[in-house]
């Protein structure tokens, strides 16, 4: 009997864990679709742009297209970012000995890049749906 419980729990965690079963955020997320600019012009693919709760809870990230938009993504299968204050930062996709930042954007990732000087917040509401981040100089 003792055998038979055993090899049905171990189905069971098998079946659960080959079905992909992943926990959900334990926080509201607000699906955001936008472009970012940088003084009003729209940055070319090769950016990704990041959204950081400032509570510390996971980052949302959108790859930019080549019109500057994106979509923001929590995790692989969630979609969204946290509501609330978030800290946006841009990174550069590619290691920059294989495809260096372009000249034109090395003020910007100075400025609000990974360890950069500064930091844009915004605020994320439910009803964001439409989303600019406009960077400048």
């Amino acid at each position: 009997m003792q055998r038979r419980a055993f090899l049905l729990a171990t189905l069971t965690l098998g079946t659960l864990a080959s079905t992909g079963c992943k926990p959900k955020a334990p926080y509201t997320l607000v699906p955001i679709k936008g472009v970012v600019k940088y003084n009003g012009q729209p940055l070319p693919e090769g950016f990704t742009v990041q959204f950081e709760p400032e509570d510390g809870s996971r980052a949302s990230f959108g790859k930019l297209n080549s019109d500057g938009s994106f979509e923001a993504i929590h995790t692989a299968t969630e979609k969204g970012v946290k509501a609330g204050k978030n800290a946006v930062r841009l990174y550069w996709n590619d290691p920059p000995e294989v495809n260096p930042v372009p000249e034109e954007y090395k003020a910007l990732m100075a400025k609000y890049g990974f360890g950069g000087s500064d930091t844009m917040t915004v605020e994320i509401t439910k009803k964001d749906n439409k989303f600019e981040v406009n960077f400048t100089d």
